[in-house]
């Protein structure tokens, strides 16, 4: 699985020269943390043949296309800060030039971890962990004017991340969990489950086997799709293989341990 898969690409965006006052206007509007800063820029005749660019990069179109050159990041943290430098200085210079006048560009920072559309999630989320960040632009280098310029197709938030998650473990599709046993990550039980599945015509909608604190798998988990599992689990324990089936404990189920 790539970013391209789980970004968002529906962004609000702010220009590095509109004041801080739209910039906090927008960030109470719509309930978010931070706001890309882009600058559009049109898009030279010579480059346009060579743009492999999606469509949410372009800032409009037309003859001449203008794309989100990707400038920074503007938080509502930065905000704050500048209305608090504003509260330590004379009402002389506050009224001079007020934090709501000054401009984007003054306060934003860069973002100085970027992915592309092709990183992969294990990858984004790894630097998202490391780095103790809430978000990761997703860029695509174009080459303009003898420069690399940033194009702004999406962010890749740790929203993104656990939505992603949720999705591969079936958890937005109908149907149960079983959990098969796996000693020392054989993956034996695990094949012999979905060969079961298969003659039984039970549709299995994810399939996870991934290591969690040791090197290998000890447990992979199965969505299958069906709200009447009895028999397949019935199958699995006359094979001996190791499983547990049960809803979440907020359902109120008890768990159902196999062999």
């Amino acid at each position: 699985m790539i970013v391209r898969n789980i970004m968002t690409t529906k962004l609000i965006t702010i220009a590095a020269d509109d004041t801080l006052a739209h910039a906090a206007n927008l960030l109470r509007q719509h309930r978010f943390h931070h706001l890309p800063v882009i600058q559009t820029i049109p898009l030279p005749a010579d480059a346009q043949a060579d743009a492999q660019l999606p469509p949410q990069a372009y800032a409009s179109q037309g003859k001449r296309p203008r794309v989100r050159a990707f400038e920074g990041i503007i938080t509502a943290e930065d905000i704050n800060m500048a209305a608090a430098v504003d509260q330590q200085q004379n009402a002389s210079a506050v009224q001079e030039h007020p934090w709501t006048e000054r401009r984007v560009y003054e306060v934003m920072h860069q973002a100085l971890m970027q992915v592309t559309q092709i990183t992969s999630v294990a990858s984004a989320a790894q630097i998202l962990v490391e780095r103790n960040l809430n978000y990761l632009p997703v860029v695509e280098y174009l080459q303009l004017k003898q420069e690399n310029k940033p194009i702004l197709v999406g962010l890749v938030t740790r929203s993104d991340l656990l939505l992603a998650l949720a999705r591969a473990m079936g958890a937005f599709e109908p149907g149960m969990q079983i959990d098969i046993s796996l000693p020392m990550g054989d993956m034996t039980p695990l094949a012999h489950a979905l060969q079961i599945a298969s003659e039984l015509h039970t549709s299995i909608r994810s399939i996870i086997a991934a290591p969690l604190t040791e090197a290998v798998p000890s447990m992979a988990s199965l969505r299958v799709g069906t709200i009447n599992p009895m028999p397949f689990l019935a199958r699995l324990q006359a094979e001996g293989i190791h499983y547990v089936f049960g809803a979440s404990l907020s359902d109120g189920t008890s768990e159902i341990k196999g062999v």
